[in-house]
């Protein structure tokens, strides 16, 4: 570090010139610390700890919001399937979905299934009725919400409804067929 006051070097950690005692300053020791390889060195860290958030995310706090942030999404998507009503995976039937017609198409080897259903919000109940294929009602039958409705692969047209307060439903149509009826594109 050179000595503003009367040019003498002096070693970088001096507190004060060895020629004329001159005091040196935070800023000066700073400046001339900066000037040298490990200077230099220590600025790179800092730009690479800008660079890859590691100033931020080296911080226990950002850390712990961060997990705290993730554990509440997971627990979001995992509750929370939307406001649509409609069939979940099960190992008793594969599901194929027509967008343009909106209507499952269930495939099973089984002779009935145990059809797992998400409903979204507070449902009272769940309706099935059995269709003939013009759409019109064969049967009908109630189910509470804890219930799994059975559907059975011989009456190949469902309708099933959601049950909310108010006479108020939500309703998906559902057909059954056997699993060789699948198409290969769907496999």
């Amino acid at each position: 570090m050179i000595c503003s006051k009367c040019g003498k070097d002096n070693l970088i950690r001096a507190n004060y010139c060895a020629a004329c005692s001159h005091p040196f300053t935070e800023a000066e020791k700073k400046q001339a610390y900066n000037q040298t390889i490990y200077g230099k060195i220590d600025r790179l860290k800092e730009l690479k700890g800008w660079v890859t958030l590691n100033k931020f995310t080296g911080n226990f706090f950002v850390r712990l919001l961060v997990l705290a942030a993730i554990a509440f999404m997971g627990f979001l998507s995992h509750t929370n399937q939307g406001t649509e009503m409609k069939l979940l995976e099960s190992d008793e039937y594969v599901i194929d979905f027509n967008t343009q017609r909106k209507e499952y198409y269930l495939y099973t080897d089984l002779d009935q299934i145990h059809l797992k259903l998400y409903l979204p919000g507070k449902p009272e109940g769940i309706r099935v009725s059995e269709l003939d294929e013009a759409g019109n009602e064969i049967r009908t039958e109630e189910f509470d919400t804890d219930t799994e409705p059975v559907l059975v692969k011989e009456t190949q047209y469902y309708r099933i409804s959601g049950l909310y307060e108010g006479d108020s439903e939500l309703q998906i149509l559902t057909c059954v067929y056997d699993t060789s009826l699948r198409p290969l594109s769907s496999h």
